[in-house]
């Protein structure tokens, strides 16, 4: 993430610790304008054109924010970044956002690949094993990976925990060819 979205995601994240607006809505909005701009209905195109002047994209702004019944707080920040030439960063703005609201929560998101998929108890205990070492709650995301033959990778941050079958080959070989 740049600088400039972290900035603006922690204005965002300031608005919601004084009460402004709720955490949940303003994500769901975020997100919600995230995917109209990702849609191919050129309203990406549209905002970052300079062809388009700001009357007519602030239009456009407004007829969305309405259509979407977004909250005045997502209004107005929608129409900030726009105005500055910024609509291209939203979804990295949304990410910022979302990554700053779990670290203020104490609450760290990982990203956990296994060979197969884990049982309850599985990643319980893995879960568990992984916030002990951090010393912080985890929002983890699963999906399986089956060329890890067995084991785990799981990516907190720019941290990896490699405890995967596959990566303890890959450490060997890199041993033996050293």
């Amino acid at each position: 993430m740049g600088v400039i979205e972290q900035r603006y995601a922690e204005a965002l994240a300031d608005l919601v610790a004084r009460g402004s607006v709720a955490a949940a809505d303003l994500a769901r909005d975020l997100e919600q304008v995230a995917a109209m701009l990702a849609e191919p209905t050129g309203l990406a195109t549209v905002l970052a054109s300079p062809a388009v002047n700001w009357p007519h994209k602030r239009a456009a702004l407004e007829a969305l924010a309405g259509r979407a019944q977004l909250a005045p707080v997502t209004r107005n920040f929608l129409l900030v970044v726009a105005q500055r030439g910024r609509a291209a960063r939203i979804p990295g703005i949304v990410r910022a956002f979302e990554e700053l609201l779990l670290e203020r929560r104490g609450i760290v998101r990982a990203e956990i690949a296994s060979a197969r998929p884990l049982s309850a108890a599985e990643r319980a205990a893995l879960e568990q094993a992984l916030a002990r070492r951090l010393g912080r709650q985890l929002e983890p995301r699963y999906r399986v990976q089956p060329d890890l033959v067995g084991g785990f990778v799981a990516r907190v941050g720019d941290d990896v925990y490699d405890a995967s079958i596959l990566g303890r080959l890959q450490r060997l070989r890199h041993q033996l060819t050293a």
